[in-house]
């Protein structure tokens, strides 16, 4: 393993200011977070995050070898200005760390900044049918509570290729430690906006999406609409689920069932929700 300089003292400014990433609105005010373990810290990476510092801690990485250790570090350190690295003991990685079992490495990033703003100058730039392919396909989730959700819905919404996520009137940040776990770092590379449910109306109606609601209510089945246009998928929160303006009747929102034959349960988890009409769009549009 590469010789790194130690850090011993809980008082450190680095270690204390990585504890504080912790708390919601530590991140929110600093726009950092703290990337946990090989995967994640290299997906973030691979994701051109800006890093500020990381910490190894040799005693708990036995599940990685040496090589692959060495190749991050290096991967991290190697540019000029690059983000410093320390050596820490494993009381100190246990302080710092979201996991009960963490795995020796994290490191602080820079979160991304997708606003309105950027994903308008992102699709308007020349190399859309590179960044996005097909036509556009969007995930909403609507006051959404639990930070795994948004990570689980990120995953899939990532993996059926879908253009970008919006995050409707909810206090949930995408960069908590549990969206990001559940995501598998979906949350570093897809485009990822919190704003009001208004704002995002008024964005999808720029782009003439034809916009599909969840509903265990509704009265059509989500297979039967025609997703191989320009569509947003929109889910409610589990308890909640839609809030206006996503349910109010005028005709720019319509709803879709996901029929169940079960009798113990009333509904899907959002997530699952989410998955189930991402990829009956995906299977629409012939995406191999």
């Amino acid at each position: 393993m590469l010789n790194l300089p130690t850090l011993q003292s809980a008082d450190n400014q680095r270690i204390k200011a990585t504890v504080a990433l912790r708390r919601h609105r530590q991140r929110r005010a600093t726009g950092l977070f703290v990337a946990e373990g090989f995967r994640q810290v290299t997906r973030a990476l691979d994701a051109g995050l800006a890093q500020h510092h990381g910490f190894v801690c040799p005693a708990l990485v036995g599940a990685l070898n040496d090589d692959q250790v060495d190749s991050l570090l290096r991967r991290c350190t190697a540019q000029p200005g690059a983000a410093p690295w320390f050596s820490v003991d494993e009381r100190l990685m246990r302080k710092m760390a979201y996991r009960q079992n963490p795995s020796g490495i994290l490191a602080v990033f820079e979160r991304p900044d997708w606003t309105f703003e950027a994903l308008e100058r992102r699709l308007a730039t020349a190399d859309v049918p590179e960044a996005f392919s097909g036509t556009d396909l969007w995930l909403i989730a609507v006051g959404m509570t639990k930070p795994g959700n948004i990570g689980a819905m990120a995953r899939s919404a990532e993996a059926a290729g879908a253009w970008g996520m919006f995050v409707a009137d909810a206090e949930v940040d995408p960069v908590n430690p549990n969206a990001i776990r559940a995501s598998t770092g979906a949350v570093f590379h897809l485009p990822l906006v919190c704003g009001g449910s208004d704002e995002i109306l008024a964005f999808l109606r720029r782009r003439d999406a034809q916009i599909i609601a969840a509903s265990p209510r509704a009265e059509a089945c989500y297979t039967t609409f025609d997703l191989t246009g320009p569509t947003a998928l929109v889910i409610g929160a589990e308890d909640r689920g839609l809030t206006p303006p996503w349910v109010e009747d005028d005709g720019a929102v319509v709803c879709a069932a996901v029929p169940m034959s079960g009798h113990a349960v009333d509904s899907l988890n959002a997530a699952a929700v989410a998955a189930v009409l991402l990829f009956e769009a995906v299977r629409q549009r012939g995406v191999s």
